[in-house]
């Protein structure tokens, strides 16, 4: 008898050590913390509220061995956005309605094949992002949730799915690739906009767009009145390969914060109407073709890489750019770069430039001046007549002497 309590004890011991073990839910948030960073998980963060007192976003990218949502994040009762890219996950748990303020959710590069219905019970949950996963379906249950985002490029998600026109507060959505986008996309009052079309037709009707990414897109010209999209701050046609031109109406819009073109490569210039614009980051990667862009550009930043340029495009070094980087090119001759007056950093390494022409002095604001491996032969003693100049790097020219730039 005496043996058999013993036994029974010794099993209620265990089964109680084991609850005290999975109470998740009941878990301070710094304890679930640390049995999370125990995991390794390759990328792994968290944000506490302003009060420090409660988890309220987390996020955990870039590990293959996490197969499933960790238990932990249960002691995150007021997690705001769940946050889990690029590992194996293969479900979405019911557990994830115990999160009542959960407002966004990404699980994007995922092996995850459904959105199971339970997830209607997050009644708060604004941004529902599953890109690059094995999802195939929005299913119709959705329509009962508050969603204002969706992401679903990459997905096995194709075509404009009906239930979005279910959504009248829908204003960020990313698609896969399209023929077209549908005659009345205008009535969703989109700002946020990614899709590869093969057709760039009825885009000047979403004059609510404030951001647009046309990556990878097949069309070869943007429509005549896409300069109506006065609100759009940032435009994306990377590797918009058969693109020709740009609108002139492009210059209706009077400030990017970024006009991304790298791998246009038939562009062969940009339109005068541009100089209306304020353009603070342009990029031109891999835009081999281009030959001129207007004089007077108003530009922040332009990057220009692997170019194969034997010259720099006719009026670039007109524009007001105070950060030019062009590398991996073929250009011999930079004359003419002082009439950028407003260069602080010059980055032009990986070419064939002979010389740094002196007018290079004039240039009063210039800090950093980066040649490296060019065929520059003689160092420019104009250069003492910046300034402000900290940093000069020619490393890989025959010119090069450490103890030369030393006496700057």
């Amino acid at each position: 008898m005496e043996n058999r309590f013993i036994h029974l004890f010794a099993n209620l011991l265990v089964i109680g050590l084991l609850t005290n073990c999975t109470d998740y839910k009941n878990l301070e948030y710094k304890k679930a913390i640390d049995l999370i960073k125990k995991k390794n998980f390759e990328e792994f963060g968290y944000v506490l509220d302003d009060k420090k007192e409660n988890v309220i976003k987390i996020r955990i990218e870039n590990t293959e061995s996490l197969t499933s949502f960790p238990e932990e994040l249960r002691a995150f009762q007021h997690l705001e956005e769940i946050k889990i890219k690029y590992c194996n996950l293969n479900e979405i748990p019911e557990f994830i309605t115990e999160f009542t303020n959960l407002k966004r959710l990404i699980i994007e590069g995922n092996p995850i094949t459904e959105i199971p219905e339970y997830i209607t019970e997050c009644k708060k949950l604004h941004v529902l992002d599953i890109e690059n996963t094995d999802i195939k379906e929005l299913p119709n249950f959705l329509k009962k949730l508050p969603l204002t985002g969706i992401q679903m490029k990459g997905s096995k998600v194709h075509g404009f799915p009906k239930i979005l026109y279910e959504y009248d507060s829908l204003r960020a959505l990313s698609l896969n690739e399209l023929d077209e986008l549908p005659a009345d996309i205008n009535t969703f009052n989109l700002n946020i906009l990614y899709v590869s079309l093969k057709s760039f037709k009825y885009l000047e009707t979403i004059e609510s767009l404030e951001i647009l990414d046309l990556s990878d897109s097949k069309g070869a010209s943007l429509p005549k009145d896409f300069g109506k999209l006065k609100k759009l701050k940032d435009l994306t046609l990377r590797n918009c390969k058969n693109l020709v031109k740009l609108p002139e109406s492009i210059g209706n819009i009077r400030r990017f914060w970024g006009l991304i073109l790298g791998g246009c490569s038939r562009l062969t210039a940009l339109p005068q109407s541009l100089t209306n614009s304020g353009i603070s980051v342009l990029h031109l990667d891999s835009c081999y073709n281009l030959r001129t862009v207007p004089k007077g550009l108003r530009i922040g930043s332009l990057t220009a890489n692997y170019t194969k340029w034997k010259s720099i495009p006719n009026g670039i070094f007109y524009s007001s750019c105070q950060t030019l980087k062009i590398t991996d090119h073929q250009i011999t001759n930079i004359t003419g770069i002082s009439n950028m007056y407003n260069l602080t950093s010059i980055n032009l390494s990986r070419g064939k430039i002979k010389k740094i022409p002196d007018e290079i002095g004039r240039l009063k604001k210039l800090r950093l001046l980066l040649m490296e491996h060019n065929d520059i032969k003689e160092y420019p003693r104009a250069l003492s007549n910046c300034p402000n100049l900290k940093s000069v790097r020619l490393f890989g020219n025959p010119v090069y002497d450490m103890s030369e730039l030393n006496d700057i």
